[in-house]
């Protein structure tokens, strides 16, 4: 494993805050690890980071904890249920739940209760039904958290960074690691077989898939980006524009299969041709080592970037962006009931 990477626990940690000085709540200054939009209400956005996971209910104009009993947690990922609400968030202690009654520590007797928790999907057809990446493989709970197995058959004790399920068929799973490459699963993650021909390198830090055509795939390797045609039988590099190979982060507009963007070391950089050339995309991005990308899914024009030391937010599909900052007075958005 890379010493910078450890599947994002280094970054997640974040910077450490001065001991004679506190920082407001929210994602100003500090490592952001994990970024979401609500799907019902865009205007919230959930934020996590080395000090907690935060929320907005203003487009990241005020923040405040999502909840008290995350504040300092250590955040790699963050998913909203769309059909109950309930906000998933996973930590360097396990995975919590957030309700409208409060927040509720999922399996802590279990083995997944102590470890991190870098990646999260959520089943859109059966949202009960929940996938945990760790730093030993995947747990799936089928009961809404209460009870949780592993999926070890196939991939055993791997470090995962990413999940993405294929919207038109969620039996269908992949999964991205720091080494492993990539594992893809048809059974609903009970058997697991590599997906890796093509890829130059097994450390795969992102992996995202097109909604519109669930065929195509890009993944993010420190060898550049790759892209899948065909179910992730094989894989083949679309990193032309690109200045730098390392990178985070992958996103797909919503509405355009064609349109992509990826965070790197050097910014954020975007294509509109299915990854065959990149333009760089980081005017105003006063950061520049980007960790996570969203994109807002009703309004495709929103993205927020979080980097290893703020959060950006562009409204203009990355042509420029502006940094979400304190507002400068003692106000701040109310922490989630």
């Amino acid at each position: 494993m890379l010493p910078f990477l450890a599947a994002g626990v280094a970054l997640a940690a974040g910077p450490a805050a001065p001991k004679t000085k506190r920082l407001p709540p929210g994602p100003y200054g500090r490592a952001v690890m994990a970024v979401a939009v609500d799907p019902k209400s865009p205007s919230t956005v959930y934020a996590g980071t080395g000090g907690g996971a935060f929320r907005s209910v203003d487009g990241g104009a005020t923040w405040g904890l999502l909840d008290p009993a995350l504040a300092g947690s250590s955040v790699g990922a963050i998913a909203v249920d769309s059909s109950s609400s309930d906000i998933w968030v996973g930590t360097g202690a396990g995975i919590f739940k957030k309700t409208a009654s409060g927040v509720e520590r999922m399996a802590l007797d279990t083995e997944i209760g102590g470890l991190f928790v870098g990646a999260l999907a959520i089943d859109p057809t059966q949202s009960p039904t929940v996938y945990a990446g760790t730093g030993k493989g995947i747990f799936k709970s089928s009961d809404g958290g209460a009870t949780w197995v592993s999926l070890g058959r196939g991939m055993t004790n791997q470090f995962v960074t990413t999940l993405a399920i294929d919207p038109s068929a969620p039996a269908t799973l992949y999964a991205a690691t720091n080494g492993g490459g990539i594992f893809k699963s048809s059974d609903g993650g009970a058997t697991w077989k590599p997906a890796n021909e093509g890829l130059k390198s097994t450390i795969v830090l992102a992996l995202t898939i097109d909604r519109r055509s669930p065929e195509i795939l890009y993944a993010q390797t420190v060898e550049g980006v790759f892209r899948s045609s065909d179910a992730g039988k094989t894989w083949a590099p679309v990193n032309n524009g690109l200045t730098s190979r390392f990178a985070l982060a992958l996103a797909i507009d919503p509405t355009s299969s064609g349109t992509l963007y990826a965070g790197t070391a050097s910014g954020v950089f975007r294509s509109a041709d299915g990854g065959a050339s990149w333009v760089a995309s980081s005017t105003g991005l006063t950061n520049s080592f980007v960790t996570v990308l969203a994109v807002d899914p009703s309004s495709p024009e929103t993205l927020y970037a979080g980097t290893d030391g703020g959060l950006f937010k562009s409204t203009s599909r990355g042509s420029s962006w502006i940094e979400l900052k304190r507002d400068g007075g003692e106000r701040h958005a109310r922490a989630a009931d």
